[in-house]
């Protein structure tokens, strides 16, 4: 059985000081960093169709907006609402996993190496092939593997410990500032 690395002993000791579920939060991690490419290529896609709902008119953006939100049939609006709502949502995901990258890089232990197998693999426009991969980073494919590992696992711990707790005390703060100034 191969010994466990010492990075990977001290992120397990990360998680259990964050409570974050070691199991959950890689599996999490996995389908996230899987699906980043064609989400974000999805939500660019959705972008482009709702500006194009609001821009095509002859009005200007905010006329047209103002439009769909006051005179348009309500089976419209509601349509527009949930592709808007759901392309928000999209772009909020890509854009916690893309902070999350960059903090990755940050790591002080081989956070460029991390980053670099973490963009390569899932984050980059193109797909590459392990091979492909092994060749841009001059590494052998068991040291590939052990660093993939390490840095799924520090990519998860990044971006469920760190960056969305961050986002979500964030909204929490903005809506409290709101709420605040609404009553003055």
């Amino acid at each position: 059985m191969a010994k466990e690395s010492l990075i990977m002993k001290a992120l397990r000791e990360d998680y259990v000081s964050m409570s974050l579920d070691i199991e959950n939060t890689c599996k999490k991690t996995d389908i996230l960093l899987k699906i980043y490419r064609k989400v974000s290529w999805s939500a660019k896609e959705s972008f482009d169709e709702l500006n194009e709902i609001t821009y095509e008119s002859c009005m200007s953006a905010t006329e047209h907006l103002c439009y769909l939100l006051n005179f348009a049939p309500d089976k419209e609006l509601g349509v527009f609402e949930r592709r808007a709502v759901s392309a928000m949502q999209t772009r909020v995901l890509v854009e916690l996993i893309e902070r999350a990258a960059v903090k990755l890089k940050e790591y002080p232990d081989n956070g460029s190496v991390y980053y670099s197998i973490i963009e390569l693999k899932y984050l980059g426009y193109f797909h590459y092939t392990e091979g492909e991969i092994l060749e841009q980073l001059n590494m052998e494919r068991s040291n590939y593997y052990r660093k993939h590992r390490e840095a799924k696992m520090l990519m998860g711990y990044v971006l469920f410990g760190l960056i969305m707790p961050d986002y979500v005390n964030e909204k929490q703060q903005s809506g409290a500032t709101k709420m605040r100034l609404s009553c003055d």
